[in-house]
């Protein structure tokens, strides 16, 4: 091939390269299922599911991945109506709330107070959701189910039962140390009990889960092998070892606020306050 066509070639592949890039605006996709996707990192995972005339999307993200899936979401939907379920109220997947004029926009009931309290006024749901909800999408149906107290006092997940999709918000995570609050209600015995009702409820192909790639129910049975280490790990050094070995390529996130040592004395404070 001459050097010029070789050249040509070149110029043409990094301009594919560019477009493509565009097209997704520097976000990290992965489509699970046909019209679903789950979008990575900058901020939470969210997800996204779209159908002929609205798009439902789960958390928000912050900063300029808000502002990028919004952007994406626009590009492939500009007309639809726009429905937005937070998993739960941390910032991180919530602070793309205000992006979206007239959008439906839901979590669980934390009530205008605690939200102004934790997140932002301008990302605040218009709707609290107490229970559960089913919607009725053609060629979906949607289950939005608030587990209760769990991450946080008013934890909810997203079920598609078609294509068997969960997105479980912070309750299931994939290589990350969980933020432990008490103050917004993390509870280990929570965590415990949605992660065994949620394998019992939805039958799985995909559990999303709020940080860490998406996986199969094994991100679930292995988050609840974490907190099961964990309190193990308070009660004898040799324990403790054999966790911190466990667990020592996890994650931190947020920075200085989720890690070994904070799981470990979220643990021994909840029982000293038992």
């Amino acid at each position: 091939m001459r050097k010029d066509a070789v050249v040509r070639a070149a110029g043409i592949g990094i301009l594919a390269v560019a477009v493509l890039g565009c097209t997704n605006y520097g976000l990290r996709l992965q489509e699970l299922a046909p019209d679903c996707y789950v979008v990575y990192g900058e901020g939470g995972n969210s997800g996204v599911f779209f159908s002929d005339t609205a798009v439902l999307i789960v958390d928000t993200k912050m900063k300029q991945g808000a502002e990028r899936l919004r952007r994406w979401v626009r590009s492939k939907a500009p007309h639809q109506r726009i429905y937005i379920i937070n998993t739960h109220i941390h910032r991180d997947h919530s602070a793309g709330n205000h992006l979206y004029d007239d959008a439906v926009i839901m979590a669980g009931n934390y009530g205008e107070k605690f939200w102004n309290a934790v997140a932002a006024r301008e990302d605040m749901p218009n709707r609290w959701l107490d229970d559960s909800l089913t919607w009725h999408w053609k060629r979906e149906e949607i289950l939005i189910y608030n587990v209760g107290q769990a991450h946080t006092y008013e934890d909810v997940v997203v079920y598609l039962r078609q294509r068997k999709i969960l997105f479980a918000g912070d309750i299931v995570l994939n290589g990350y140390h969980p933020f432990l609050d008490e103050q917004v209600g993390a509870s280990i015995a929570g965590y415990q009990r949605v992660l065994a009702e949620l394998l019992q409820k939805f039958p799985l192909r995909w559990v999303v889960p709020g940080h860490g790639k998406a996986g199969s129910t094994e991100l679930i049975t292995s988050m609840q092998a974490y907190f099961k280490d964990m309190v193990e790990a308070t009660m004898s050094p040799e324990q403790e070892m054999v966790a911190r070995e466990r667990y020592y390529g996890f994650s931190s996130l947020p920075i200085n606020k989720a890690g070994f040592e904070q799981t470990l004395n979220f643990i021994r404070k909840s029982e000293t306050l038992r």
